[in-house]
């Protein structure tokens, strides 16, 4: 088995953890300090979306924890604590201001005292320090194809499967399924065109160069920057887990329920799932399954009051019930991942009942960029409804 140091202590990993999975399993929950206050995060989302496992890895910092696969030797430090995660003056903020804390009221009363604020606030952020070596990255490559898919959840899978042979499907995971990986979904049919694993679409461009098609996509892939010039593209990269609004929500110990269904690793036995609809439904369900006891099941609107507490988190507050648990999961409706494609000028709009801004798409998954379509979740068709939008999109996308 690999074994990693953490702050100079050493960490028992498994073939093919990721960092922070290696260090669940031992039970490290606090990865890092808040970047302005400092006070105790760990991971929630577990899927590379909410930066709260930020840590310096091998010497290059703000690495995300769950996206990192382990190695021999690996050196990880925990950020923004110059007295260790565990120890950490500024903790005395939670005690001065024990009713809460808005920074950007601070002071604000008096514009000298706010300037002072402000100053100290900026010299205490910070994302961790320079990396100790130079970082180089290896040369990229140029690949030009018809259809590009970005994501291969059921939505992504679908549609590729409507295109045609001529899509290249691109999933940063090292599987398809998205959601049905997670037990969310059924177990989609596999593509019939090229997949690319581990391939993650970190740029989205309007290609105004001399080179062929519509769209330029950068893929940061096998540590090397691939580009790919794509006549067409499809957006089904799906959402991500979001948090809900009550006091400790921060702790941790508060997990998305989603990265929860992820991990190999567990963390521990006990849950209480926090959260509405068929996300709560649905989540709790595949967390049983699992192996986890889900110790109760909490709608958010509900009129009860929620607490976490414990640092972890070791016991959820409802309506001054103090209910004792291994850690708390969060199964509120994820929220689109509408950048990539707004990035181009694609059009989102709010949806209250999801909870974010999917895009706006017609009827076959076209957006308002003529090359551009998109499909499940990203447009705000989840569930059932995710299949026959990837289905659409991808015979739109092969006339």
């Amino acid at each position: 088995m690999p074994r990693i140091s953490l702050d100079g202590q050493f960490v028992e990993a498994e073939q093919g953890d990721t960092v922070a999975e290696a260090l669940l399993r031992a039970r490290i929950t606090t990865f890092s300090r808040s970047i302005k206050y400092h006070r105790p995060r760990g991971p929630f989302c577990l899927s590379g979306s909410c930066g709260q496992c930020l840590m310096q890895i091998d010497g290059a910092p703000s690495q995300l924890a769950c996206r990192v696969r382990v190695q021999e030797g690996m050196r990880c430090v925990r950020q923004n604590a110059p007295l260790g995660a565990d120890t950490d003056l500024l903790r005395a903020a939670d005690f001065v201001f024990a009713d809460g804390l808005d920074h950007h009221h601070l002071l604000t009363g008096s514009r000298i005292l706010g300037l002072v604020a402000l100053e100290v606030a900026r010299r205490l952020a910070g994302l961790g320090e320079l990396p100790a070596a130079s970082q180089t990255a290896a040369a990229g490559s140029l690949r030009e194809v018809r259809l590009a898919i970005i994501g291969a959840g059921p939505a992504g899978l679908a549609a590729a499967r409507a295109a045609g042979p001529f899509a290249l499907l691109i999933e940063r995971e090292d599987r398809v399924g998205g959601a049905a990986l997670l037990g969310l979904a059924e177990a989609p049919a596999a593509a019939a065109g090229e997949v690319l694993l581990g391939a993650e679409c970190i740029g989205l461009y309007a290609n105004d160069t001399k080179l062929p098609g519509n769209a330029l996509l950068a893929v940061r892939f096998q540590d090397s920057l691939l580009v790919i010039a794509a006549e067409k593209v499809i957006v089904a990269n799906g959402a991500a887990p979001q948090p809900l609004a009550f006091p400790g929500n921060d702790r941790p110990g508060v997990y998305a329920a989603r990265g929860l269904l992820a991990l190999k690793a567990r963390v521990g036995d006990k849950l209480i799932v926090v959260g509405e609809g068929n996300e709560l439904t649905g989540c709790a369900s595949a967390l049983r399954s699992k192996g986890y006891e889900v110790l109760r099941e909490v709608r958010a609107s509900s009129a009860q009051k929620l607490r976490a507490l414990g640092k972890p988190v070791r016991a959820l507050a409802i309506d001054g019930e103090r209910v004792r648990c291994y850690a708390v999961a969060i199964a509120a409706g994820p929220a689109p991942l509408h950048e990539l494609a707004t990035s181009v000028g694609a059009k989102a709009r709010w949806d209250s009942e999801i909870g974010g801004f999917p895009l706006q798409v017609e009827a076959d998954g076209r957006t308002s960029v003529p090359w551009l379509f998109a499909a499940g979740r990203v447009a705000g068709q989840g569930g059932a409804r995710a299949v026959a939008s990837g289905e659409a999109a991808g015979t739109a996308c092969r006339e």
